[in-house]
């Protein structure tokens, strides 16, 4: 299956989930975050999309120990902006901070919790199709996580040379990878 016909079936799968699914596996995951040891890291995270396992309570709880950041879309870049700042509404709907935006170079932040359309058990990952995360990994050496409904995993995602894998998906049932 090609990339963009594998984005369809998946988000169709994600669809049919009810809110207290959504709900119930975002809470999951983030109990399995929780249970990291992250603290005195650098984190960049991402609010999520309304078809994204929420990371409200992730953001909240990693920033008591930890200097969080957000993605800030500026073209074709992602920058970070410092969570806690004043949140306005950016690109795709999505809020970002509206203080200094820094590039991943700047920041360089230890760990990246990304999220994804769909991902195998070669712990490849399937975006929405712009390659902000792609190009953000390329400059930014950091351990990458990436949040996901069961349902997002898939037998084979077609990858390609500026494809990046990342090193953990977790899901509410299974930690995949590191």
């Amino acid at each position: 299956m090609d990339k963009k016909s594998l984005r369809k079936a998946v988000k169709e799968r994600i669809a049919s989930m009810t809110d207290e699914e959504k709900r119930s596996e975002s809470a999951a995951i983030a109990k399995k975050i929780e249970s990291f040891s992250f603290k005195g890291k650098k984190i960049f995270i991402y609010n999520a999309l309304p078809d994204e396992a929420d990371t409200r309570e992730i953001i909240g709880s990693l920033s008591k120990d930890n200097a969080v950041y957000l993605p800030v879309v500026d073209g074709d870049d992602m920058l970070l902006a410092k969570y806690g700042d004043k949140e306005t509404e950016g690109a795709y709907g999505i809020y970002e901070p509206e203080g200094r935006r820094f590039s991943a170079s700047e920041i360089m932040p230890d760990i990246c919790i990304t999220p994804l359309r769909a991902f195998d058990l070669n712990l490849n990952r399937l975006g929405r199709g712009k390659g902000y995360y792609d190009r953000f990994f390329c400059v930014c050496d950091c351990t990458k996580i990436a949040l996901a409904f069961d349902c997002q995993l898939v037998d084979e995602i077609p990858t390609e040379s500026n494809d990046v894998r990342v090193d953990t998906v977790v899901t509410a049932t299974m930690t995949y990878g590191k």
